[in-house]
């Protein structure tokens, strides 16, 4: 039994309860047991799917509703579980791990700041390899984040302050080409860490 299987037979106990895909990105549901029809949050990133079963879109609930830290983007009510399945399938099935992707090292960083020293930006190595680099104030709800060359910035106007002129390196010294984005908020920052698995265990060797 798929975990989207368990959903429809089990229910989500009124709340929503976030899916990894096997592209790493995450949808959440909001399942009654043995309704045909459920809801789904979809983040930005995904693109609606065409057909009437998307057409019940409540702009305002995906920013009133509670629940398994809820994905922010869209949410839809009443889709059919086909629908719903067929989009699964769409993005490679389900992810085989659905723990939560941690995002502790740049919680910290939004709750303490990173700091004016001599690295002012924090290096943050993600589960895939990948390193990325970000700036913030305590208690901001924005950061400043440095992408590498290999990662693409999502849709949306929050990414369009950008800078290319600025070259990192990493902690072990080689370069790290890519470009900074200002001022975006730590929630689509966050989103973006856990769509490359999360941080990677291991913070200290970047070679």
């Amino acid at each position: 039994m798929t975990l989207f299987d368990s959903f429809l037979a089990n229910g989500t106990d009124d709340t929503h309860y976030n899916l990894r895909l096997a592209d790493g990105q995450i949808v959440s549901i909001m399942a009654i047991p043995g309704e045909a029809t459920v809801g789904v949050y979809l983040p930005d990133e995904i693109t609606t799917p065409s057909g009437d079963a998307w057409e019940q879109e409540d702009h305002w609930e995906a920013l009133l509703a509670a629940g398994d830290e809820p994905v922010d983007g869209r949410y839809f009510h009443e889709v059919p579980a086909g629908d719903v399945r067929k989009l699964i399938k769409e993005h490679g099935g389900e992810h085989a791990d659905q723990s939560t992707p941690t995002t502790d090292r740049f919680d910290q960083a939004v709750t303490d700041g990173t700091g004016t020293g001599r690295r002012p930006m924090l290096r943050i190595r993600l589960a895939d390899g990948e390193v990325i680099a970000v700036k913030t104030d305590a208690g901001d709800c924005h950061a400043d984040v440095y992408l590498p060359e290999a990662i693409e910035p999502p849709a949306g106007d929050a990414w369009d302050q950008e800078e290319r002129d600025l070259q990192l390196t990493r902690l072990d010294g080689r370069p790290l080409p890519g470009r900074l984005f200002y001022k975006v908020p730590a929630t689509l920052i966050r989103a973006l860490i856990r769509k490359h698995g999360g941080e990677h265990a291991d913070q200290t060797n970047f070679a």
